[in-house]
């Protein structure tokens, strides 16, 4: 930057939030950082025929008048009377807002808005040596950075977190009749904030946690109402709402030291840093209020079908009865949901996002549905819901079967052994075979099942009741049904 006795000042102070503003130099010839607001005087007219009438009242003139577009102009010829001011409604900009008051020729007064002005002619010379009155006074800051020696230029790092620049990712997955199926990312980012010019972007995939960002930095914004906040004892409350994760509320990074490993994909080259990771793209210029859809990669994916129904917990409080669980055929108890999962084959993650699923068959592309595709690092699996089946159904019902007094003392407190058996009924209706897998959690422990099951133990829990997510996972040809029992034993104070 240009220095002048040690100092760089501008007028473009950024929106930085709270905490994230931070001035660098790179020579350590940093002194202070300095802000300030002052009070200058609007002295430029908003329009130059308003500034040259202003100058010659009293004198005569014609003044040309466009009232319609496509339409001829309207000629007027007279005495300038007057050039006034007018305050716009609140909201509206006071560009070109001046009304005009011409005595005609004819006698008659004439009123316009100085907007409407294409030409103005003089019979004689007017006053042009004309000086812009001040129109009004307003507030301008000034950001002044000062150095510790003289030097005519230095350079600067600046860092700062903003709102109103970010990103969202969108995903294509495209389900193929034969052969692999293909995912795309594609990064919609947005900018409300500021011109960027061709800067690099680096598009945040994580968690981020920015936990007092949730106003302006003191050195770049001096309005005084959050300073009224500081006691409540909510001030810091918002925090959180900044920034919730990638796919809520994404950000996009001014500056970052990386200590990173490097991957490249098709259009992007990425980074890991600490806990995120990085997709840096260079979209080109990137002005204000502007928007783009930038591609970033596209890979083969071997997706797997399976038809998925998850069945209500089961606990100490689920099974004092038997229960009737025949379906409704418009309100199914049990819904049975159609998902693919596919493991990630790239070397970066699928960052949390949008996904549109796709269907290519006989050379047409259908649209099935759209899902949140989960994050998922590299050689994870990660499933998508594509819809609810009405084709499959599910039902169960359960009930204790034997029952042990005071067989358990936990925390000073006797519990009855309960045995508990139930029974699991599915049906394909569909013209193919299809993999069923019907999960359940249960608070207990398993004890048999007919049918194969897998169970996995909650690792961490400080409960009379372990809790296990319980799977089975079938093969039911076009039209079978199949039947079976289950068993489990939970402890209970009833």
């Amino acid at each position: 930057m240009p220095v002048k006795n040690g100092r760089y000042e501008t007028k473009e102070l950024p929106k930085a939030l709270y905490g994230t503003f931070w001035i660098t130099s790179p020579t350590d010839e940093l002194a202070s950082v300095f802000s300030r607001q002052d009070s200058v005087d609007v002295k430029e007219l908003q329009n130059d025929n308003v500034a040259l009438l202003q100058a010659n009242i009293g004198k005569s003139a014609t003044v040309w008048l466009t009232l319609n577009s496509g339409s001829a102009p309207q000629v007027e010829s007279g005495t300038l009377e007057k050039v006034e001011k007018l305050m716009p409604p609140p909201g509206y900009s006071t560009s070109n807002n001046y009304r005009v008051h011409l005595r005609t020729t004819t006698g008659n007064w004439l009123t316009f808005n100085a907007i409407q002005i294409a030409r103005i002619d003089f019979p004689e010379k007017p006053k042009l040596d004309f000086e812009s009155k001040t129109l009004y006074k307003k507030t301008e800051e000034t950001l002044a950075i000062n150095f510790k020696n003289t030097k005519p230029e230095q350079e600067i790092g600046m860092l700062y977190l903003t709102n109103n620049l970010g990103w969202a990712p969108v995903y294509s997955l495209t389900l193929a009749e034969k052969g692999k199926s293909r995912l795309s990312l594609r990064a919609e980012i947005a900018n409300d904030a500021e011109d960027l010019g061709d800067a690099e972007l680096r598009l945040a995939v994580g968690v981020p946690n920015f936990r007092f960002a949730n106003r302006p930095d003191w050195m770049v914004d001096f309005a005084s109402q959050w300073m009224m906040q500081q006691n409540s004892p909510n001030y810091f409350a918002g925090a959180q709402r900044v920034l919730r994760d990638n796919y809520m509320r994404p950000e996009v990074y001014n500056y970052l030291e990386e200590t990173t490993v490097s991957v490249s994909g098709e259009n992007f080259e990425g980074a890991q840093a600490e806990d995120f990771f990085f997709y840096t793209v260079k979209p080109g210029n990137f002005p204000k209020n502007s928007r783009y859809q930038f591609p970033i990669f596209e890979t083969e994916v071997e997706p797997a079908h399976f038809y998925e129904c998850r069945l209500p917990g089961a606990g100490p409080n689920s099974f004092t009865t038997y229960y009737d669980q025949r379906p409704n055929p418009n309100e199914p108890k049990n819904p049975v949901s159609h998902y693919v999962e596919f493991t990630n084959p790239t070397q970066f993650p699928f960052t949390t996002g949008v996904a549109n699923i796709l269907s290519q068959s006989g050379g047409v592309t259908y649209p099935l549905s759209q899902d949140d595709l989960p994050y998922t690092p590299p050689t994870a699996k990660c499933k998508v819901k594509i819809a609810q089946t009405p084709e499959i159904k599910v039902t169960h019902g359960e009930g204790d079967v034997e029952r042990k007094e005071n067989t358990f003392l936990f925390f000073s407190r006797s519990y009855d052994e309960v045995k508990v058996e139930g029974q699991v009924y599915a049906v394909n209706y569909k013209k193919e075979p299809v993999t069923l897998k019907i999960r359940r959690n249960i608070e207990g422990a398993p004890l048999s099942s007919e049918q194969k099951w897998t169970s996995a133990q909650e690792q961490a829990t400080l409960r009379v009741n372990p809790s296990f997510e319980v799977e089975w996972v079938i093969e039911l040809k076009p039209g079978e049904e199949k039947k079976w029992k289950y068993a489990y034993k939970v402890y209970v104070d009833l």
